[in-house]
């Protein structure tokens, strides 16, 4: 698959086979994830690769973290998020609707459930930082995510890119 190619036609995955991907691929995904560019070539990522017994545990303990402190999604809350923006995602759910009416969630059961399991994904990968590294380093981590999401695409594999658990990072940390 071409580069434009790939990156016209990868989209957001929330269904996902039960099967963890290869350690193979997993690692030449990560390999292709750290090729990506860094400020003063700092490379300020970490791949935490999550499957399994220690995957059911992060999951139970995000479920657990949102039912104690229950915070949540809500687009339309947005006081300091520009109206377009809000606009973008209530469109996107405009379009999704008929098939989260057909889970009976709701549209922010929806993304809160997923989230919060990572829509049930054999494999997980958390991409941090060190805390004392700066915002700037930020974007690195996202190129770095951008470059796995495209990597994993070209291998015929899905993704979903999962920032709402980051409100329960001190259980994800756990």
């Amino acid at each position: 698959m071409d580069a434009l190619t790939c990156l016209r036609e990868r989209r957001t995955c929330r269904g996902f086979l039960s099967q963890p991907v290869p350690a193979d691929v997993m690692n030449d995904i990560l390999t292709d994830a750290a090729w990506a560019p860094s400020a003063s070539n700092q490379q300020p990522w970490h791949f935490h690769v999550i499957e399994g017994e220690p995957l059911e545990h992060l999951n139970q303990s995000v479920k657990l973290a949102h039912q104690e402190q229950r915070r949540g999604y809500d687009p339309s809350k947005g006081k300091t998020i520009p109206a377009q923006y809000v606009e973008r995602t209530k469109q996107l759910f405009r379009g999704i609707r008929p098939f989260i009416a057909r889970l009976g969630d709701g549209h922010a059961g929806f993304i809160e459930s997923g989230s919060f399991r990572f829509y049930d994904a054999p494999s997980v990968v958390l991409i941090t930082m060190h805390a004392h590294m700066p915002p700037v380093r930020y974007l690195d981590i996202g190129m770095a995510a951008q470059n796995l999401m495209l990597s994993s695409h070209a291998r015929g594999l899905g993704t979903c890119a999962i920032a709402l658990t980051l409100m329960y990072a001190d259980a994800i940390k756990a």
